[in-house]
């Protein structure tokens, strides 16, 4: 994930709520329907965190509704029961005492994508992906888009300024790119601002690279925290940025600018979320193959790794994916083959104590993940096996691990594991709970016919008519990440079927779902969408 919700990845964008209103409502009687909708959320000794937990559009028009009438601002929180990222929130973020106190100063509003307005929510809010965590006004303007991966007290400290009324993101960022000046808080804002998750909320796809890039050079070097992370998140975009996005760099500059910062430790270990997802990208940057500015550069890296690792103030999966950073850059230079001895033992240790001393199962659900991608990566395919199989026992979405079991069975590339593959994406599919969730599982398990079963035409028609049969209708509900799911899953049988032996069984699906998306889609846009599904390119 070269952003963190990259693996899982999400946007929100704040519309005019009181346009997608149907009626006018009493703001007591909202309040009593938000009293309805709260849901407990013990931590620690504290009083819960009221979150108003969503079931249908009139408990978010309730929650700003309140937000209004008590000049409180909105904190959304899009989420999904098995998301890693989203667990890893819960376990770190919203367990703290600050947190739960801070949370009285806003209304905390938490939508499931699989509850039966999830997805209409996800259209009206822009939603791609989870965990997407979004400050708003109590009229619907974004002031900011929060990252998990940060530290908490960082965490606290953006939200603090958040919630102080300044300048949303949006503000900020038009200023910066004018050449205005901004305070240090402005500028921290924006280098903290999750651009991973932004979707093209502030920032087209393809104009983040650049836009990062002039951030960073903008930004007044005494601000050194903001600078060093607006120029890792900049060198990561423009890594993995294809095309015409790609923007123009000065690699020598890009190099020695990246090597100053891994120079400052207190830098390393504040921005060790952005080093450990985008590291390898960087390497890959800045430097040639075999050259002796990549040997050191990696050198350099792999002693940074190996503090953030054994850093004990860091969270779990912090010091998980410090051990994973230094995999992925071993595999700059090795990207199949055997890596050292003392890696691997590295790595074994690192997912030992993780699954010996995480009991918490919300925390375990992120970092046991972390740990069997980790010795994956590391190409210990039968002990992140091992992990996966005795997580399904514990874990509240064990489905979830049958589709890392699914990966690894897929990349031992032999015929056995090809079955093995396929029969573990089955069984998560046959698994998976809520009906977004599902889709998401369900085209998984499709792929994976597509790809290691291409000539069983039947069973690949067969499976994605049971996840089209399986489709909501109530409206919205083909809408957001549902539609990019189905849209995805149409895409992958056109080109199965580029050859043209498929038409009928194409032919098959679309009348399938278009009589069942179409009423569910929020719009013409929508629904047009929706009637293109399955056909053939050349139709």
């Amino acid at each position: 994930m070269r952003s963190w919700v990259g693996q899982v990845v999400a946007t929100l964008a704040c519309v005019t709520l009181g346009s997608a209103c149907t009626k006018s409502v009493d703001v007591s009687e909202k309040k009593s329907a938000i009293s309805a909708a709260k849901v407990s959320s013990t931590a620690g000794g504290l009083l819960p965190i009221a979150w108003v937990k969503t079931h249908a559009i009139a408990d978010i028009d309730a929650a700003f509704a309140a937000a209004r009438a008590d000049k409180k601002p909105v904190f959304l929180f899009w989420t999904a029961a098995w998301c890693p990222p989203c667990n890893h929130v819960k376990a770190t973020i919203f367990t703290r005492d600050e947190f739960v106190a801070k949370s009285r100063s806003f209304v905390p509003v938490y939508i499931d994508g699989d509850t039966p307005s999830g997805q209409a929510l996800g259209k009206r809010f822009n939603v791609s992906g989870y965990p997407t965590m979004v400050l708003l006004t109590s009229d619907g303007n974004e002031v900011t888009r929060l990252e998990g991966s940060v530290e908490p007290a960082k965490y606290m400290q953006l939200l603090d300024h958040g919630l102080a009324g300044g300048a949303s993101a949006r503000q900020l960022l038009a200023s910066a790119l004018a050449g205005k000046s901004l305070s240090a808080a402005d500028w921290r804002l924006l280098a903290y601002y999750s651009w991973g998750t932004d979707d093209g909320q502030l920032v087209a796809e393809q104009d983040v690279a650049p836009t990062l890039l002039k951030l960073a050079r903008s930004c007044p070097p005494e601000q050194r925290e903001a600078s060093s992370r607006l120029l890792l998140q900049a060198l990561g975009a423009a890594a993995t940025a294809k095309g015409d996005a790609k923007p123009n760099l000065d690699k020598a500059d890009a190099l020695a600018s990246f090597s100053s910062v891994l120079t400052r430790p207190e830098l390393v270990r504040e921005h060790y979320d952005q080093l450990a997802f985008a590291a390898d990208d960087i390497v890959g940057l800045v430097t040639t193959p075999k050259s002796a500015q990549r040997n050191q550069l990696i050198e350099t890296l792999n002693g940074a790794f190996d503090g953030l690792a054994n850093d004990t103030t860091l969270s779990n999966a912090g010091r998980i994916w410090a051990t994973t950073g230094k995999v992925a850059v071993a595999r700059v230079q090795n990207k199949e083959g055997n890596l050292p001895a003392a890696l691997l033992d590295e790595v074994r240790a690192q997912a030992l104590r993780v699954d010996a001393e995480i009991v918490d199962p919300i925390e375990r659900q992120s970092v046991i993940y972390s740990a069997g991608s980790m010795l994956a990566r590391a190409g210990l395919l039968d002990e992140s096996d091992a992990l996966m199989t005795r997580e399904l026992k514990r874990s509240h979405s064990p489905y979830y691990y049958m589709l890392v079991l699914a990966s690894n069975a897929k990349k031992r590339n032999t015929p056995a594991g090809n079955l093995a593959a396929i029969d573990w994406a089955r069984q998560g599919y046959e698994a998976a709970v809520g009906p977004a969730t599902r889709l998401e599982w369900g085209g998984a398990y499709v792929r994976y016919l597509i790809d290691l079963a291409p000539d069983d035409a039947a069973r690949i028609e067969k499976s994605a008519a049971q996840v089209i049969g399986e489709l909501r209708t109530e409206p919205g509900a083909f809408s957001g990440r549902s539609k990019r799911t189905l849209e995805r899953l149409s895409g992958r049988l056109i080109a199965w079927n580029k050859n043209g032996r498929h038409d009928d069984a194409l032919a098959r699906l679309n009348a399938k779902a278009t009589p069942v998306c179409a009423p569910a889609a929020a719009g013409a846009s929508d629904r047009a969408d929706c009637e293109n599904l399955f056909k053939p390119a050349r139709a």
